[in-house]
Parts: C-alpha cells; structure tokens; sequence
C-alpha cells in the first residue's frame, strides 16, 4: 500500500476515533447531588381527607379552574417567577383530564428512581383521594439538588400527593415524585429528526429529590392552617 494511502486511513480513522469521542463526551459530566437522602416526606394532618383537600387546592394552582368555562377571570395563586405558577392540580380517575400517571406508567417510567415504587405498593383502594400535581407542558424545569460541572443544574417532575385517613384522626399525607429529570447542558449528538449531528439537549432520568417535596408538603400544612374563612 502506498505511503499516502497509509497516511489518509491513518487520518481517516483519528477523525473517527475524535467524532465517537465527541459523541461520548457527554457521558463524562461530573453530575452532584447535593441534598440530604431520599426519604419518606410525610405528615399527619389535623383535617379530615376533605379538608385536606381542600388545603391542597388552596395551597396549588387546579388545572380544571385553567381551562374551566370562567378562564376569562383565572387568577394565578403566584407570580410568573415561582415555579409553582407552572404546576396544576389533576385529580386521580378524572376523565376529562386524564394526566395521573397509572401504575404501570409508573413503574414503567420510573428511569433511575427507585423510590416511587414505594407508591404504587401502597394498595389501589387507600389511593383514590390522591392528586398529581405537574407541570403539564413538559418544558418547564427549575433549579433543585442537582449540579454538573458546578452549576446548577435544571430539574423537573411531577409530584404524587397520596391522602390517607390516620388511624386515630386526621389524614395521613406522603409525597412521591414522578419522572424526576435532569437538564445538565447540551451535548453533541445525532437526533433522531436529522442525518448530521447537532447540539442536543442533554435531558436524563434521575432520582428523587427530598428537598423539592418537603416544600410540596410544607405549602400543604400552611394551607391547612389558615382559618376556613382565609379560603
């Protein structure tokens, strides 16, 4: 074989070798978790299933109150800059709104999170009050426990807010996340849209944060809290 032959599969094969290693490199990001162990959030309410309720409604934008016939007059409970202005109530078994993830869903589309299996073990019939509270567009994320290469990184999930009757009295309230994901930059890669690779965002599974449903159940006892007129 001639020497410039040599030479241009030589080349050929180092321009390989920098592209796959492009297309990897990615997969090398120092991603942190910086937040205490997942962990059961939970409390016992002083409120019955019903007045809990209606705390969380008052604690929580309601997706039917969005899209209802009086959209006109919608008020959102906080400003455009919370994340919570973004996240809407859905009630389980809503046949107009059907977005509460079933269980398969859950156990299908857990990714890395272990966690929420703890959820769908709790059984069906104690689960018929729960809501799922969402962001319902998917593009929305928002800063929480994650970091990569010392940045925060973007996050989002939904939230399943379970509702159970106490043994004794009061209502027994346990927050799960669902589809916890991170957004750490972008990465060079090939989409599925196109033939030549592009820039992509670098969108993964991850697991739960505690962080983010301590808060979740802390705006819940506060609107459980207020007198029944503050409603």
């Amino acid at each position: 074989m001639k020497r410039a032959h040599i030479i241009l599969w030589v080349a050929a094969a180092v321009l390989l070798g920098l592209f796959v290693l492009a297309l990897e490199a990615h997969r090398f990001k120092r991603i942190e978790k910086r937040g205490p162990a997942v962990e059961s959030v939970a409390a016992i309410l002083p409120g019955d299933m019903n007045a809990t309720e209606v705390a969380i409604g008052v604690a929580f934008n309601d997706w039917a109150d969005y899209i209802g016939p009086n959209r006109a007059g919608y008020r959102n409970k906080y400003p455009e800059a919370s994340t919570w202005s973004h996240l809407f109530l859905f009630r389980k078994n809503d046949p107009q709104h059907p977005l509460f993830p079933r269980d398969d869903e859950v156990l299908l589309d857990r990714g890395v999170d272990d966690f929420v299996e703890r959820y769908v073990r709790i059984p069906a019939e104690l689960r018929t009050r729960d809501l799922y509270l969402y962001e319902p567009s998917g593009d929305y994320f928002w800063e929480s426990e994650y970091f990569y290469e010392g940045q925060a990184a973007k996050f989002r999930c939904g939230f399943l807010i379970h509702l159970e009757s106490a043994k004794d009295s009061g209502t027994w309230v346990e927050i799960f996340e669902y589809q916890p994901t991170i957004w750490v930059g972008e990465y060079f890669g090939m989409s599925a849209h196109g033939v030549l690779p592009t820039m992509l965002h670098d969108i993964r599974p991850a697991q739960a944060t505690t962080v983010d449903r301590r808060q979740v159940l802390q705006m819940i006892r506060k609107a459980a809290a207020r007198a029944p007129a503050e409603r």
